[in-house]
C-alpha cells in the first residue's frame, strides 16, 4: 500500500519538509499542506532527500512553471510558487534564521521585490555535444533553446551561437548591459576558434573573448560598460558585477540610506569588488578606501574611479583578513560585502575593536550573516535589516543590515 505524506513547511532551499520517526525528509518541488507520494533519492543518518511521484492533494498556491526545462534544470528552485509567495517565503526565511541564531528582536523590513523575468545580465552555458545548463545535482547537460531569467540580448546571442559548431568549448559565458546595450561573449576553449565563428558573432556583440590558459580578446572592446544611477562602470570578462542590474541600484540606494553619511565621514569599503558601492557613496562623504583581493577587480575599480571623475576614493588590492589589523586610520562608517562564507575571525575582531560608529553589512547568505551578527551585537545595535530579492525564481536572497555602535554606559 502506497504511503501518503503531508508536507509541513519549506526549508531554506525551498524544499518541502516531512518528519518521520525522527528523520527529516526533504522533498523537491513540494509545497506546504500538499499530500504526496514520494521516492527516496538519497539517504544519510538523520535525513533523506526525495522527489514526488504523485500529488494526491496540491496546494492552492501551486502554479505551472513557465519554463519547459524547470524540472530538469538546476538553475531555478521555486518557479512553482507565485512570485508574491516567493517573496513572502524569503522574508519569513530570513526572519526564522535571525530568530534562531541572533534574536527575535531584529527589525526586518518588507522584502524589496524585483522584476521576475529577464533580469540576469550574466549566464554561463555548458557545452558537451549540446549546449545548455547542468541538470539538477548532475553534470549531465539539459539542452535548452532559451532561458526565461536571463536578459533578452543573451537569449538572442544564444540562438545565434547554437547554430555554430562550438563543440570544442567547455563553457560559453554571456554578459549583457541593461542600460548601454552592450554584450560580451566568452568561449572557454583551448582550441583555435575559426574565423567563421568569430565573423558570425561580430555583428551581434561588443566583445568576443577566448578563455583558455589566459584571456584573449578576439574581437571588439576589451570590456563592456553599465550605468547605475549617475555612474558608469567598466565590466571586464572576469569582473564581479551584480547580476541583477536594476536591483543593484535599489540595493546601493539602500546602502546609502543605511550609511547615513555626512561630509565628514570616512568610509571603509571591505570586499569592494570593482568599487561600485564605494564609488556610489563617494559623493556623500569625505573619503572612501576600498579593499579587495581580486587584482583585476581593483584595476577596474581604479578605472571606474577615473571614468566618474572621483578624487576622494582609493582602492587597495589585498586580502581583507591580512590587512585589517594594519589599518591605523579611523573610519566612521564601514561597508562589508563579503563572500558567501561571511566574515573571518580577524575581520570580526577588527570590527568589534575599531572606532566605527556604523556598519552596513551586505550579505548573500542569511545564515552566515546571522552568525556574524551574533558576534557583532555585543558592540553594535542591530537597527534594521532589509531583504532584497536579487534572484527571483531561486531560493537565494540578499540582505542589507545596518548596525550602530552601542553607547558606553
Amino acid at each position: 500500500m502506497e504511503q501518503i505524506y503531508t508536507i509541513e513547511k519549506l526549508d531554506h532551499q525551498g524544499r518541502g519538509i516531512i518528519r518521520e520517526n525522527g528523520i527529516v525528509i526533504f522533498v523537491e518541488n513540494a509545497l506546504p499542506k500538499e499530500k504526496v507520494e514520494i521516492q527516496i533519492t538519497k539517504e544519510k543518518k538523520n535525513l533523506k532527500e526525495a522527489k514526488v511521484l504523485n500529488y494526491h492533494k496540491q496546494s492552492c498556491d501551486r502554479i505551472t512553471p513557465r519554463c519547459p526545462y524547470y524540472k530538469e534544470c538546476g538553475g531555478c528552485h521555486v518557479m512553482h510558487m507565485p512570485y508574491k509567495k516567493q517573496l513572502e517565503w524569503k522574508r519569513e526565511k530570513v526572519k526564522e534564521i535571525m530568530m534562531k541564531f541572533v534574536s527575535s528582536n531584529v527589525p526586518i523590513q518588507e522584502i524589496v521585490a524585483s522584476e521576475e523575468w529577464s533580469y540576469r545580465n550574466k549566464a554561463t552555458f555548458q557545452v558537451r555535444k549540446e549546449i545548455g545548463y547542468f541538470e539538477y545535482k548532475s553534470n549531465l547537460i539539459v539542452p535548452i533553446e532559451h532561458c526565461d531569467i536571463v536578459d533578452l540580448k543573451i537569449n538572442h546571442l544564444f540562438s545565434i551561437i547554437a547554430e555554430l559548431d562550438v563543440s570544442d568549448s567547455s563553457q560559453i559565458i554571456f554578459r549583457a548591459s541593461k542600460n548601454t546595450n552592450q554584450t560580451m561573449i566568452i568561449l572557454d576553449t583551448k582550441a583555435f576558434l575559426g574565423k567563421n565563428i568569430i565573423d558570425s558573432l561580430k555583428p551581434y556583440t561588443t566583445s568576443i573573448y577566448q578563455k583558455g590558459k589566459e584571456w584573449k580578446l578576439l574581437y571588439g572592446k576589451s570590456y563592456i560598460e553599465e550605468t547605475i544611477g549617475d555612474f558608469i562602470f567598466k565590466i571586464s570578462p572576469n569582473s564581479f558585477f551584480q547580476v541583477n542590474t536594476k536591483q543593484a541600484e535599489t540595493l546601493y540606494q539602500l546602502v546609502l540610506k543605511y550609511a547615513s553619511l555626512t561630509r565628514d565621514d570616512c568610509v571603509l569599503d571591505l570586499y569592494c569588488g570593482t568599487g561600485t558601492i564605494g564609488l556610489y557613496l563617494s559623493k556623500f562623504c569625505k573619503q572612501v578606501l576600498g579593499i579587495e583581493i581580486n587584482r583585476q577587480a581593483i584595476i577596474d575599480a581604479r578605472e571606474n574611479q577615473k571614468r566618474n571623475h572621483i578624487d576622494n576614493a582609493e582602492f587597495i588590492c589585498s586580502d581583507v583578513a591580512t590587512i585589517v589589523d594594519k589599518i591605523k586610520e579611523d573610519y566612521s562608517v564601514i561597508i562589508v560585502d563579503p563572500p558567501r562564507s561571511g566574515l573571518d575571525d580577524k575581520t570580526l575582531f577588527y570590527l568589534k575593536n575599531c572606532n566605527a560608529k556604523r556598519i552596513v553589512y551586505v550579505s548573500c547568505d542569511p545564515v552566515t550573516l546571522a552568525r556574524d551578527l551574533k558576534e557583532l551585537k555585543e558592540i553594535y545595535h542591530i537597527d534594521e535589516l532589509t531583504p532584497v530579492d536579487m534572484f527571483p525564481q531561486t531560493y537565494h536572497v540578499e540582505c542589507v543590515c545596518v548596525l550602530n555602535r552601542r553607547k558606553l554606559l
